[in-house]
């Protein structure tokens, strides 16, 4: 690589005049997205060799000016990749330019000029070679494109769109935000069912749990529109509970009322007082018959019947909802163990659903959990679960929305949710700051801004979340999905909802970032700078929810395509370098090669939410592991 202090007083001349300080990084990542234009693969360290030969050709035709124009450094990205025989990319970044020139003749205004690359980047010229794979397809890439750069152009800072541009940071679903819309949505039915709305008034008419768990099917298919990540379902076996009892005593009736009028008993014997079973635990003694009789043991046989019916129903139904879910959700269970068990016994592969099970582990528990990578166990005796008690409830991802720092009056969980999250680019922080004494101290500061700068750029999102109103989102206000929405006007803004919600600070690249910091992968160091970043940002992010009374918090979570990104855009820019930017992706938050139960105690300083994958064999090896992660403070885990 060539060093970039030789480029410290150059000074890059826009098109327009405007002069700014020369950024070698744009140039990296002006190639990779040339490179990326085409269909055929095309290998990291090609892009960072024709950015460093970029790189030398300027330093040696450039080395005694002061300026150099924006024209100037395109025409030595193409003469490098005529050189060295890329010429399929050269083309391709030929006609991308002469695409520009003739936009801007076209369009003088800068937004104008912006909005139109939005356009030209789907390739219309090309649109019938792109409708030949799928033309619903290509119109949802359209749609999503024209948002995602009118968001750009029109209503994002200059400052937050440069930052995502060069991969320093990722503000999620970027196409979204001329909508409004917020990441996710943790939903208690049970609080649904109370509220007084008509959808509240058809779910307690409902005494089927097919029927019941159908309807439930189509809200969240309707409030999945209105989302752009995710919706959690709590205490989800306290649900089905008073569904499936309302089932149980449908079903019963109707055996007994068959029984009954067929035995010409039913002038003798009541059973209107069904409606008032509270279990499913009653015998026949709860119609007042005696005990050792005929029809006694007749009345146990139809009670049995009855529920074992109910439990089949519920099984069938169970099964047929879970193949049917098909947007990011997450199943909170647990406090009922007899409805919990069933849930259980309904698990179905479907990489659209995440199962989260509260209760207590045991050896069915572990069983079902190696079967199943989808089913997460949470401790919520761990020190920042605890305080919540079976109320305890994590998202899709192992999210968490819990805390609530706006108000004294704190709704725990369900009623919000996560509104907006922003990944950061630690790798790019460790990149720009490393030196050769081991003295972080420009990391931190680094971090700092950037953290700064990714704090403003969800502010400025929030703005235009807040300003929205309940008729933009009728499912996830109009029925109450947010807690209290139901009670707003038509024209109330969103703000006094809204800010019970969170503002997520993503982790991506922690592992790389520290093997770039230190040059050596010893565990202890690897666990002591882990812990310092993690509490260095989670101070500073706490500092921020202090200052704007809101809920900003940390989280970790696998997001292959961002770790993809961010590893590609720095491979363009520093190069191959061993451990770092030579690995297909960048690992995702505390996933680090240090022993499994050092990690688990870091998942307390990531209050956003995280779990931890471990690795076990067999039932015994699951269970033993188990007592060292609970010793060791694990909030959220799963077998992996």
């Amino acid at each position: 690589m060539v060093k970039m202090s030789t480029f410290d007083t150059l000074t890059v001349v826009k098109r327009s005049g405007q002069r700014t300080n020369f950024q070698g990084e744009k140039i990296a990542l002006a190639i990779q997205k040339a490179f990326h234009s085409l269909d055929i693969p095309y290998k990291d360290e090609d892009v960072n060799k024709v950015y460093s030969k970029v790189l030398k050709k300027i330093e040696k035709e450039y080395q005694d000016r002061k300026t150099i124009n924006i024209e100037n450094i395109q025409d030595l990205i193409e003469e490098v990749l005529k050189e060295n025989n890329f010429q399929d990319v050269y083309l391709t970044f030929k006609t991308y330019r002469e695409h520009r020139n003739a936009s801007r003749s076209a369009f003088v205004m800068k937004q104008q000029h912006k909005f139109l690359k939005a356009i030209e980047r789907l390739g219309l010229n090309n649109i019938d070679d792109n409708l030949k794979e799928s033309s619903n397809s290509f119109l949802l890439q359209f749609g999503e494109t024209i948002s995602t750069e009118f968001a750009k152009a029109y209503l994002l800072d200059t400052k937050t769109v440069r930052s995502q541009d060069a991969g320093i940071f990722y503000l999620h679903s970027l196409e979204t935000v001329p909508l409004g819309m917020i990441a996710s949505c943790d939903v208690d039915i049970l609080e649904l069912m109370s509220l007084d709305t008509n959808f509240a008034k058809e779910l307690n008419n409902i005494n089927e749990t097919t029927i019941f768990l159908n309807r439930i099917k189509l809200y969240l298919d309707n409030l999945s529109k209105e989302i752009y990540q995710s919706i959690s379902l709590i205490n989800f076996d306290l649900v089905i509970e008073k569904i499936i009892l309302k089932d149980f005593k449908a079903v019963l009736k109707e055996y007994l009322t068959i029984y009954l009028d067929s035995s010409f008993l039913n002038s003798y014997i009541k059973i209107n007082n069904i409606d008032n079973i509270n279990s499913f635990d009653i015998t026949p003694t709860y119609f007042e018959i005696k005990q050792n009789t005929p029809l006694y043991l007749t009345f146990e046989r139809l009670i049995k019947s009855a529920y074992n019916k109910t439990i089949s129903n519920l099984t069938n139904s169970l099964q047929q909802f879970f193949k049917s879910i098909d947007f990011n959700t997450a199943i909170n269970f647990g406090t009922n163990q007899e409805v919990s068990d069933l849930i259980l016994k309904a698990i179905v592969n479907n990489k659209k659903i995440e199962y989260y099970y509260k209760g207590t582990m045991t050896s069915e528990i572990a069983n079902y959990m190696l079967k199943y990578n989808n089913l997460y166990f949470i401790n919520k005796n761990s020190s920042f679960n605890k305080a919540f008690k079976d109320d305890i409830n994590y998202g899709f991802n192992a999210t968490r929305v819990i805390e609530d720092n706006t108000t004294i009056d704190k709704k725990i969980c369900g009623g919000k949710g996560n509104i907006s999250c922003i990944s950061i680019n630690i790798v790019r922080i460790a990149l720009k700051s490393k030196n050769n004494d081991n003295d972080y101290r420009l990391f931190y500061q680094e971090l700092e801004q950037v953290l700064k700068q990714a704090k403003d750029a969800l502010l400025e999102r929030f703005e235009l979340q807040v300003n929205k109103t309940i008729l933009h989102f009728p499912t996830l206000y109009q029925l109450g999905s947010w807690h209290d929405g139901e009670k707003l006007k038509e024209k109330d803004r969103l703000r006094k909802l809204l800010k019970h919600g969170t503002l997520a600070f993503h982790i991506v690249g922690l592992e790389e970032a520290i093997y770039t910091l230190t040059d050596k992968k010893d565990e202890e160091d690897t666990y002591t700078l882990a812990k310092d970043i993690l509490k260095f940002m989670k101070k500073k992010i706490d500092t921020f929810s202090e200052q704007n009374n809101l809920n900003f918090v940390l989280t970790a979570y696998q997001d292959d395509i961002i770790e993809t990104e961010f590893k590609k855009q720095d491979a363009a820019i520093f190069g191959k370098i061993k451990d770092v930017t030579n690995k297909d992706k960048y690992s995702n938050g505390i996933d680090l090669s240090i022993d499994t139960l050092k990690q688990a105690t870091l998942q307390k300083y990531l209050l956003g939410g995280t779990s931890l994958d471990i690795i076990c064999k067999n039932e015994k090896q699951l269970l033993e592991k188990y007592q060292y992660l609970k010793d060791s403070d694990v909030g959220c885990f799963r077998v992996n």
